[in-house]
């Protein structure tokens, strides 16, 4: 058995496109792949198929991963947007060989620090990654609602000593209280078209949000995604805050389309209860896993 790697940029997109979908041949949920979807996701979540890879057994494709890469706060961070093992492959140390390659790939980049998510249940990939260094950092939940939020707990937030912003996502990144090590899909670049809302007492802020708002065809609002919603850590009234900013951002609260979640933090406990008690039910899990590249 003769291994060799290939970058993904040397492929044909419709050739991705199949070594993705064997990749995920019998996945936990439906990851299939078109070459519009691949375009899109390409340019959206920063893929670098420069810097992704396929593992090749014999001249033939045995599995893959997608790259990207981000500056944070002048470190340079990756971000493993896709792994798959070609069915025939699997269970032969096709993706241990290939997860060392990739870190090898990483370290060329000069990257600090490596992040990657999970499903739950994939505990298989998990003691992958965690055999290659990586440690669960968190959980992350995505999260759906569907119907009217018109809830006492929602609606009795009029009140309150708050000036609320609405801004681009971007302007969200300047605060403090950021988060910028979170899940790369809910870091503000990964975000097209997105919103933050920023709320502060006085000159301070004390809480921000990072979501998007989708529309259909006839301009009517479709749906709601929330990515990030943050108090800062200091305050004591940060339910209040949440309360603000989840009765602003996902107005109208009549509206009784489709509201979710990606990746929201599993740990921020208040937030999560609160939403729980807003009608709010988990769809699916995942771990987010990151790797300081300076270890061994």
């Amino acid at each position: 058995m003769t291994i060799t790697y290939r970058k993904l940029s040397e492929f044909s997109i419709e050739e991705i496109v199949r070594i993705w979908n064997l990749g995920f041949e019998g996945y936990f949920i439906r990851m299939e792949m078109t070459i519009d979807l691949l375009i899109t996701r390409t340019v959206n979540e920063g893929i670098s198929l420069e810097n992704s890879l396929a593992i090749m057994v014999d001249g033939e494709p045995a599995g893959f991963v997608m790259n990207g890469f981000r500056d944070i706060g002048g470190k340079k961070l990756a971000w493993n947007g896709g792994t798959g093992i070609v069915p025939a492959f699997r269970g032969k140390g096709i993706g241990k060989a290939l997860m060392a390659r990739n870190l090898e790939l990483y370290r060329e980049q000069g990257v600090g620090t490596a992040t990657l998510e999970a499903l739950v249940q994939n505990e298989p990939a998990i003691r992958l990654y965690q055999q290659a260094g990586y440690e669960i950092s968190d959980h992350l939940l995505l999260l759906q609602h569907t119907g009217p939020m018109i809830d006492p707990i929602l609606t009795q937030t009029t009140a309150h000593p708050f000036v609320i912003s609405r801004e681009l996502a971007h302007d969200a990144a300047g605060l403090d209280l950021y988060r910028g090590l979170s899940a790369w899909q809910t870091q503000w670049p990964s975000i097209k078209d997105g919103e933050s809302l920023i709320i502060r007492q006085g000159s301070e802020p004390v809480g921000y949000a990072l979501f998007k708002r989708s529309f259909d065809k006839e301009g009517n609002l479709s749906a709601i995604t929330l990515y990030q919603c943050e108090a800062h850590p200091e305050r004591d009234d940060a339910e209040q805050i949440y309360k603000v900013a989840l009765s602003e951002l996902f107005a109208p609260l009549d509206y009784a389309g489709k509201r979710t979640t990606l990746n929201l933090r599993k740990s921020n406990l208040l937030l999560i209860e609160l939403m729980e008690k807003l009608g709010f039910t988990t769809n699916f899990e995942q771990v987010l896993m990151v790797r300081n590249m300076q270890d061994a």
